[in-house]
């Protein structure tokens, strides 16, 4: 009994130990455009954290006292909702991780089940093959690079479709926002 007793009081003083901001909501959108991201976070950060919030690769908010470890946001311009959003619904949307973007490419609309249907290539070098038994596309995605961060200080990154094929639309051509 008294080893269950010690195991609580430890787990309960790691509990005690986490940032302030875990219990923080982050906001995921969606908001109309990059200034009310801006007084939303203005208005609203309680975290006590060290904080930078980025609008499309560009920092638009930076609280540079608090404690750590810093709290980073990254929100993106949607194509499809025309609102800003931490994780947009479209396959041509920029994504904070390239496997958030595969997934939405693969499902087309984030729901499962997945295809798996696509060469997916990531800076010209082939990241995933195909698995079904036909190729309905091939996807070019690109990894970006904005302003830097506490966490990344070469650039925060994201990651976009620089170009797609089968395309039965004008030539789609993705790029960076920065």
């Amino acid at each position: 009994m008294k080893i269950v007793a010690i195991a609580l009081a430890g787990l309960l003083g790691l509990a005690a130990l986490q940032p302030a901001h875990a219990q923080f909501t982050i906001p995921n959108g969606p908001f109309a455009d990059e200034q009310a991201v801006v007084n939303w976070w203005n208005a609203n950060n309680t975290s006590g954290a060290i904080t930078q919030v980025f609008y499309n690769g560009r920092k638009v908010y930076q609280r540079p006292n608090g404690f750590g470890p810093a709290l980073i946001v990254k929100y993106y311009r949607c194509k499809q909702t025309q609102d800003v959003r931490t994780r947009c619904g479209h396959h041509l949307d920029a994504f904070s991780r390239e496997d958030w973007l595969i997934d939405q490419i693969d499902t087309l609309n984030g729901t499962r089940p997945a295809l798996s249907d696509s060469d997916i290539y990531l800076d010209n070098q082939l990241y995933r093959a195909y698995t079904t038994p036909t190729r309905r596309a091939t996807y070019a995605l690109i990894g970006c690079k904005g302003e830097p961060s506490y966490r990344e200080p070469g650039g925060i990154s994201y990651f976009v479709v620089r170009g797609y094929s089968p395309d039965f639309s004008p030539p789609y051509v993705g790029k960076c926002f920065f």
